[in-house]
């Protein structure tokens, strides 16, 4: 009986030693989960925080977007110092912060504790919209976030393998392209979680073919006739060296037409009844003539006048007299005639630098295969088939006007690119795209010289009225707006024009076509008659080049990090 309690108190005790350690174990378990909620919690958290922060770099970079011009604002950006560790200065490196400029908030500021007022740091985050801003993430949870900036404003470089150098804006040695570091922090107030993520951007233009552009540029012949006046772009082929008409075929040449730079094409009319010289109306206000020109011994070619050849230094052809490119200049012919392969084999590469016509028979060194691609539409996201160059318009055209049923039927265009607005307009700007019925008569105009206009123009047109900036007469699959899926080459009749988009210009006494800018044609320039001009104004030029619609940010490789924290 004895050892029967024994053995009884033992299992007892064993029963209760199990229970323990089973209640331990539960403990533990319990303790685990807890604590594995709080790693997935702390986790969901900084995720969440994280793409909050990464939304303020986009919206930051889409407020620069937006307002390219706040780039070259010298009132809008101040010096760091290099001892200054504060937002945004401090996210840049102590060894070249004296030399950055942060955006000072003089344009506004960022409410980012949402207190009502913008003060302290807040004055030095970019100004996005309260409209635009996230407000809550997740499961709703409440988000704030706001962004500044750091700028290098990039001076010139004597050598391309000299450093880079930060100068002040308005510096004698600045550039206008400004390499900029996002600084953004983002918080989830309720949950007390924060980040800083970082993001250096720089800028690009979508023309940089733009600045060496001739005034008259062609695919096919030019024909130049009647008293048409061309001002050359004085540093076309380099510093110093002009050039007003580049073709790869002839050039063909009747009547008083002539060539001439800016200031002999002003001054050679200036004051008499041939030519009257105005101001612009807007800045930055310089001369304009709409009928001056560039007679008499001022004229680069074509001083003789009727079918006599005077071919200057300024223009470059293809006179098709023979196929031997070494032989001795003919009388008349400043220049060798341009051989197959020192024209471009595709004018839309040439300009927009993206490839969109590719060469079938290398032997003639001309891009006559539409090169393919696809685009998805803005509206059902379904990917259409079409050429490169389509795409590309499609993607970054600010305006699509008269858009031909093939745009329309398919829904094809953003809401935002299609416009009632009548065609020729003198407001439209930026990247205008137009499909059909694209001609311009007389006393009709498109841009002006502050807000000059990129008109790229599907096929033939004829120009009878004013235009500022550039003309890009576009060539087509055969008739057809979009390439079909099959993909498209020309003809051999299109290959023997340099493509099958004409252009032609008609003008007279008191209507006179003139173009402030430059012309490209993937195609013949024929029939340039009548008293036109087309005229080379740099300043036109670099007014289009900082319009919103050419302007792109991109962010620079190995250029994110979240090692900064405020």
């Amino acid at each position: 009986m004895q050892s029967a309690r024994r053995e009884s108190g033992t299992v007892l005790f064993v029963v209760i030693i199990l229970l323990l350690l089973a209640g331990i174990l539960s403990l533990f378990a319990l303790n685990m989960g807890v604590f594995e909620q709080r790693t997935s919690g702390n986790d969901l958290r900084a995720k969440l925080v994280n793409e909050v922060a990464e939304s303020g770099l986009a919206q930051g970079m889409e407020y620069l977007h937006q307002n390219p011009t706040s780039l070259t604002s010298a009132s809008q950006w101040s010096a760091c110092t290099a001892a200054d560790d504060s937002f945004p200065c401090g996210s840049v490196p102590a060894s070249r912060r004296s030399t950055m400029l942060y955006w000072n908030g003089s344009a506004g500021g960022h409410d980012f504790d949402g207190s009502g007022t913008v003060s302290g740091w807040e004055k030095r985050m970019l100004p996005i919209p309260a409209a635009n801003v996230i407000a809550t993430a997740g499961n709703q949870f409440a988000v704030r976030y706001g962004v500044g900036a750091v700028m290098c404003a990039v001076a010139s470089k004597a050598t391309s393998s000299d450093p880079t150098l930060c100068v002040d804006i308005g510096d004698a040695s600045a550039t206008g392209t400004g390499v900029v570091t996002l600084v953004s922090v983002g918080a989830m107030p309720d949950e007390g979680a924060r980040t800083t993520v970082t993001q250096s951007v720089g800028t690009y233009s979508l023309l940089s073919g733009l600045t060496n552009a001739p005034p008259i540029l062609a695919s096919g012949s030019v024909d130049v006739t009647g008293g048409l006046q061309v001002v050359t772009n004085p540093n076309s082929a380099g510093a110093g060296v002009p050039v007003s008409i580049w073709s790869r075929k002839s050039l063909k040449k009747t009547g008083t037409p002539n060539t001439c730079y800016y200031n002999e094409f002003l001054h050679n009319s200036s004051g008499d009844a041939n030519g009257t010289v105005y101001l612009d109306d807007a800045s930055p206000n310089f001369p304009l003539c709409d009928n001056c020109n560039c007679g008499g011994s001022d004229s680069l070619s074509f001083d003789n006048a009727g079918n006599k050849v005077d071919y200057g230094i300024d223009v470059l052809q293809n006179s098709g007299l023979n196929s031997d490119y070494s032989q001795p200049l003919q009388s008349g012919y400043a220049n060798y005639d341009v051989k197959p392969q020192e024209f471009p084999c595709d004018l839309f590469a040439q300009f927009f630098k993206v490839k969109a016509w590719e060469d079938s028979d290398p032997k003639d060194n001309f891009c006559d295969k539409k090169i393919m691609s696809s685009y998805k539409n803005p509206n059902t996201g379904v990917d259409t088939p079409m050429g490169v160059d389509e795409a590309y318009l499609f993607e970054n055209a600010g305006t699509i006007v008269n858009p031909t049923a093939e745009t329309t039927s398919a829904n094809l265009a953003r809401a935002d690119q299609l416009t009632t607005a009548a065609y020729p307009n003198a407001s439209f700007s930026g990247l205008v795209w137009c499909q059909e019925d694209c001609g311009i008569n007389s006393g009709e105009q498109i841009g002006t010289a502050a807000s000059p206009v990129l008109l790229v123009i599907d096929g033939s047109t004829t120009i009878k009225g004013k235009v500022f900036g550039v003309i890009f007469l576009r060539t087509k699959a055969g008739t057809a707006t979009l390439t079909p899926a099959a993909g498209y080459t020309m003809t051999t009749a299109e290959v023997d024009a340099g493509g099958n988009a004409e252009l032609e210009m008609h003008g007279g006494a008191g209507n006179s076509a003139v173009i402030y800018g430059a012309i490209i044609v993937q195609g013949p320039a024929t029939k340039l008659n009548g008293s036109n001009s087309v005229v080379y104004n740099s300043d036109i030029l670099q007014n289009l080049l900082g319009e919103d619609d050419f302007t792109k940010f991109v962010g620079v490789p190995g250029g994110w990090s979240d090692r900064t924290s405020y």
